[in-house]
C-alpha cells in the first residue's frame, strides 16, 4: 500500500498582536512587506518542521475575500468579474518560494506544495447569493482557473502537488440552486488546467454527499470531515470511487475547536476558556497520535488504497494560539507516519 500522504487545510491563528484584518491590508497596500513577508515565511518553514509532507502557503486572509477582492476590482479585470489572467495572484507563493528555495539547497530535493483555491460555487454564493445564473457561475470557474494558471507561474523553486478547491457548501448549503449539470461544468471548467500540469486536484467538502457528482469531473481527490462526523465514510462506496479513479483526503485530526473545548469543559469540570492551561488536553489527552492512527486504520479497512492523503479536517484559523494548532499538526503527522510505518511492516 502507498504511503498516505499528510497535507494540511491551510490556515492557522495569527501570533498574539497582528491581526486578519492587518494581514488583509498589508496584503493589498504592499506596505508592510517585510513584516508581512517574515510572517508568512516563518509560519511556513514551521508547518515543513512540524512533519507536513506537502504543506499549504499560510492562509492568514478570508478563503472568499482574498480572490473575490481581486475579481471584484474593475482594474484587474477585462469586463466585470472577468479576471485578467496576469493579475490572477496568489501573493502567498511568491512569499513562500524563498522558503522553498532554501528547502532544495539544504535537501536536494524539491518541496512538493498544496495551493487552495476558492471554489466556484462558495465564489459564486458569495458574489451573487442564491439566484441561479449560470453564465456568471462560468465566469467565477473561468477566474478560477486564471488563478490556477498563475500558481503554477509561481512555482519557480517548488513544486505544485495538490491544488485544492475549497467547496465547504456542496452538500451542505440548500441555497444552491444550480441543477447538478452546471455544477459538473464549473468544477470541470475550474479543475481541467491543473490536472493537465500533471498536479492532483481535490475539492474540500465538509460534507461527502455530493461526491458522486464530483465524481464525473477532472477531480481526482475528495477531502472530507472525517474525524468529527465518522459516519461520514458510511456515504462513500469503494466500487464508485475506483471506477472514477477517486482518491480520499481524509480528515483525521478534529478542528472544530468550540467542540472540543466544550468537552474539554465537561471532562475536567473547568472553564478552558478562562483556564486556558487546560486547553492542552485536546492535544495531550483528546487529539494524540494514537488517536489519530486508529482513525487512520479503521478509514483503511473500508476504503484502502483509495485514501491518498490526510490532514486535519479543516483549517485551524479560530484556534486559541498557534502553539495549540501547531501541537495539533505535529500530533497529526506522528499518527500518519506511525500509520504508514505499520503497513509497511505489514508488507
Amino acid at each position: 500500500m502507498q504511503d498516505i500522504t499528510f497535507i494540511d487545510g491551510g490556515s492557522l491563528p495569527l501570533p498574539e498582536g497582528l491581526t486578519r484584518e492587518w494581514v488583509k491590508a498589508a496584503a493589498e497596500n504592499r506596505n508592510e512587506d517585510e513584516k508581512l513577508f517574515s510572517l508568512v515565511r516563518e509560519t511556513f518553514q514551521r508547518k515543513i518542521d512540524v512533519g507536513i509532507h506537502v504543506p499549504t502557503y499560510p492562509q492568514f486572509r478570508d478563503m472568499i475575500g482574498q480572490f473575490l477582492d481581486i475579481i471584484r476590482d474593475e482594474k484587474n479585470c477585462y469586463e466585470p468579474y472577468v479576471v485578467k489572467e496576469e493579475n490572477a495572484k496568489i501573493l502567498e507563493l511568491e512569499i513562500i518560494d524563498e522558503v522553498a528555495k532554501r528547502y532544495r539547497e539544504e535537501t536536494g530535493e524539491t518541496l512538493g506544495v498544496r495551493v487552495c483555491i476558492a471554489g466556484p460555487t462558495d465564489l459564486y454564493l458569495q458574489a451573487f447569493g442564491a439566484t441561479a445564473f449560470a453564465d456568471a457561475y462560468h465566469v467565477m470557474a473561468l477566474d478560477i482557473e486564471s488563478f490556477i494558471k498563475q500558481a503554477f507561474k509561481a512555482a519557480k523553486n517548488f513544486k505544485i502537488r495538490i491544488i485544492s478547491l475549497d467547496e465547504p457548501s456542496l452538500g451542505m448549503n440548500d441555497r444552491i440552486q444550480f441543477p447538478d449539470s452546471d455544477i459538473i461544468s464549473a468544477l470541470t471548467l475550474a479543475s481541467t488546467y491543473a490536472r493537465k500540469q500533471g498536479a492532483d486536484i481535490e475539492i474540500h467538502l465538509h460534507s461527502p454527499l455530493k461526491y458522486k457528482l464530483v465524481c464525473e469531473t477532472p477531480i481526482n481527490v475528495i477531502g472530507f470531515e472525517y474525524a468529527a462526523t465518522p459516519s461520514y465514510i458510511d456515504l462513500m462506496d469503494k466500487e464508485v470511487l475506483e471506477d472514477s479513479n477517486t482518491y480520499i483526503r481524509l480528515g483525521v485530526s478534529r478542528t472544530d475547536i468550540s467542540s472540543l473545548i466544550g468537552m474539554v469543559n465537561e471532562n475536567y469540570g473547568v472553564n478552558a476558556w478562562k483556564e486556558k492551561e487546560y486547553m492542552q488536553k485536546i492535544v495531550t489527552d483528546m487529539e494524540t497520535p494514537d488517536v489519530v492512527k486508529k482513525r487512520l486504520e479503521k478509514a483503511s479497512s473500508i476504503l484502502g488504497d483509495r485514501i491518498k492523503y490526510a490532514s486535519p479536517d479543516c483549517g485551524l484559523a479560530f484556534w486559541p494560539d498557534q502553539e495549540l494548532a501547531f501541537r495539533l499538526l505535529e500530533n497529526t503527522a506522528k499518527g500518519i507516519n506511525a500509520f504508514n510505518a505499520e503497513m509497511k511492516n505489514q508488507e
